[in-house]
C-alpha cells in the first residue's frame, strides 16, 4: 500500500484529537479516584503511543516512496493500542460504577490479568505460526472490543447525566470506528479510500474530543470526590 506525503500528515490530525478527548476522559476519571485515573492515564499513553508509531510509520514510507518500512512501527499500534485500551475501558467502568454509588474493583489487578492472557495467546499463535496474521487479529480484536466498551460506558454516562448532545457525539465515534474496521478490511486501498477514511477518522475523533471535553467540564462543575465511596457525589 502506498502513501501520499499530504495523506501522512493529515493522519496526524485524528491523534492529536484523540489525545484531547482521552486526556479530558483520564482527568474525569483522576477527578473520582486518583488510582484510577494513574490506570487511565498510562492507558492513555500506551494507545497514543500506538497511533503515533503508526503515524510515524506512514510518514516514513509516504517520504521514502515506500522503500522504508520499519515494520515495528506498523506492528505497535496492535500490540501498544490494545493494552492500553483495555486500561481505559476498565478504568471508565469504574468511574461509571463510583459514579452510581457502586463498589470500586482492584485499579490493577483484573485489567492486567486480561492484558497478559491476551498476550500470551497472541504470543503463543506468533511462534507456532509466525507466518499467520492470527496473532495480530487477537490484538486487534480486543483493542476493538475494549474500544466499543470504552465508548458505550462513555454514552451511557453522558445520557444518565443528561449530556444529550455529548452521547451523540460518542455515539457518531462509534459509527466512524465501525465504518473505519470495515473499509479497512477492503484489499483495494486506491489513495482517494485512503482520503475517505482518513476524512471519517478525523471526524469520529474530533467528535470524541468535543464530547470528552464537554464531559470533562460537567464533571468538574457538578460532582466532587465521595472519599467513602470513593466515587462521585453531587454537589447540589
Amino acid at each position: 500500500m502506498e502513501y501520499t506525503l499530504l495523506l501522512a500528515l493529515v493522519d496526524f490530525l485524528p491523534i492529536v484529537f484523540t489525545a484531547v478527548g482521552l486526556f479530558a476522559i483520564t482527568r474525569i476519571v483522576a477527578h473520582v479516584n486518583s488510582l484510577q485515573g494513574k490506570v487511565a492515564f498510562y492507558g492513555t499513553l500506551l494507545t497514543l503511543a500506538g497511533g503515533i508509531f503508526k503515524a510515524l510509520w506512514k510518514l516514513i514510507m509516504a517520504s521514502s516512496n515506500s522503500t522504508v518500512d520499519i515494520q515495528w512501527m506498523e506492528k505497535s499500534l496492535f500490540v501498544l493500542m490494545a493494552p492500553g485500551y483495555v486500561l481505559v475501558a476498565w478504568s471508565v467502568w469504574q468511574t461509571m460504577r463510583a459514579a452510581q454509588g457502586k463498589r470500586s474493583f482492584h485499579a490493577w489487578a483484573p485489567p492486567l490479568t486480561l492484558i497478559g492472557v491476551v498476550f500470551t495467546t497472541s504470543a503463543y499463535l506468533f511462534v507456532k505460526q509466525p507466518v499467520s496474521p492470527a496473532w495480530e487479529r487477537v490484538l486487534l480484536s480486543v483493542m476493538v472490543l475494549a474500544t466499543l466498551f470504552t465508548g458505550v460506558f462513555l454514552i451511557l454516562f453522558s445520557f444518565r447525566q443528561g449530556l444529550p448532545s455529548a452521547g451523540w457525539l460518542f455515539i457518531l465515534n462509534l459509527i466512524g470506528i465501525f465504518l473505519l474496521n470495515g473499509l479497512a478490511r477492503l484489499d483495494n486501498q486506491p489513495i482517494t479510500l485512503q482520503w475517505i477514511e482518513e476524512g471519517i477518522n478525523i471526524i469520529a475523533w474530533l467528535a470524541f474530543a468535543m464530547a470528552s471535553t464537554h464531559i470533562y467540564g460537567y464533571a468538574r462543575a457538578n460532582f466532587k470526590v465521595d472519599s467513602k465511596q470513593i466515587g462521585l457525589a453531587a454537589t447540589s
